[in-house]
């Protein structure tokens, strides 16, 4: 039936974006697998061999896994282009997940803390096997610093600020899993060595500091984020270099009024306010434009440039008519040289 092979064709083609490396959502979908996977494990390790480290960083895990639901939602609404409805586009979906995420870490920082303070006051005996933790902490190790790589290369290739945050985040995770495996070997020594508590003590030690640290990014993410959400201007440098920019094109204006700058995710915003004579037509005033376009889109690539310009008062303009205009006389003038370098017979009527 031909609506059923229509229907065939949807689904396969639903199925086979799933798993388009191409698609920024691919790496987003891969972390959220794993992270489920970690959280699983982790917790359920953790938990049934007493070890506070395991326990947090599953927990910490089972953030991730909330934080890569919310950033998939963020990249699959983030990728829209700007409409009628949204004018600057669906970037700040990301700044509201980080956000998000970061709200999700504080929450759980409250029972991490309560627990690890408990173990260091009353340490509760070690199960004592450390090579079911070690090698779980092997593999989690392995796939972090993987899925680090692999989120970096995408927030790369896609200019996405939410996989480079996502990126940060397995990277920041990979060096806490380091601890915790450090924490073990040691105490695998410590129980050797009949020192149990000890091994207990500094299992929570490291516990407390593993939550300490994994605050670094979401905290830092969050600034960022709010920065945007509040639509706080570009660094001074990227101004600069905007303003470097317009004033390669000085001479096709009267005078250079304002620079307003925004982000919103990946998209940099750049409104420009110029002086243009009085007597500019349309096809001038877009001229000036498509040149400093062109050039901000070579220093910005994801940039929205726009120049609005603004007529001048006229007063150079005389009371027969005539312009007395510096710029379009300069113009003119550039004009008559550039026509004399390619004809020298030509003279200057």
């Amino acid at each position: 039936m031909p609506y059923l092979r229509v229907q065939d064709f949807s689904l396969k083609a639903k199925l086979k974006s799933l798993v388009d490396t191409n698609n920024p959502a691919f790496t987003t979908r891969l972390s959220l697998f794993f992270c489920i996977i970690l959280t699983v494990f982790g917790v359920l390790i953790g938990y049934t061999e007493n070890s506070l480290a395991v326990f947090t960083n599953g927990l910490l895990s089972g953030i991730d896994v909330i934080n890569s639901g919310i950033f998939l939602l963020a990249v699959n609404r983030s990728m829209k282009s700007p409409d009628y409805i949204f004018n600057y586009g669906y970037g700040k979906y990301e700044s509201l997940s980080l956000l998000a995420g970061t709200g999700f870490l504080l929450a759980i920082t409250f029972y991490t803390l309560s627990e690890a303070i408990q173990t260091i006051i009353s340490p509760a005996p070690a199960s004592g096997n450390y090579f079911l933790l070690i090698g779980y902490s092997s593999f989690s190790m392995v796939v972090m610093v993987a899925m680090y790589r692999v989120q970096k290369a995408a927030a790369r290739k896609h200019k996405m600020t939410i996989l480079e945050f996502d990126s940060e985040l397995w990277k920041t995770d990979s060096i806490i899993e380091a601890l915790v495996l450090g924490n073990l070997l040691v105490g695998i020594t410590l129980t050797y060595f009949d020192m149990i508590k000890v091994a207990m003590v500094l299992d929570s030690l490291i516990a407390l500091f593993v939550l300490a640290y994994a605050m670094k990014i979401p905290l830092r993410g969050s600034k960022e984020a709010l920065d945007q959400l509040l639509d706080k201007t570009l660094p001074e440098s990227d101004q600069l270099s905007i303003i470097s920019v317009i004033a390669e094109s000085v001479e096709q204006m009267c005078e250079f009024k304002s620079v307003h700058t925004r982000r919103s995710g990946k998209d940099i915003f750049i409104e420009i306010d110029v002086i243009l004579p009085f007597d500019s037509s349309i096809a001038e005033k877009y001229q000036a434009e498509d040149v400093i376009t062109r050039r901000l889109k070579e220093v910005f690539p994801t940039s929205v440039p726009r120049l609005y310009g603004i007529p001048c008062s006229g007063e150079c303009i005389t009371t027969d008519g005539s312009s007395n205009c510096p710029l379009r006389q300069a113009i003119v003038s550039n004009k008559d040289v550039r026509i004399n370098k390619v004809n020298p017979d030509v003279k200057e009527q």
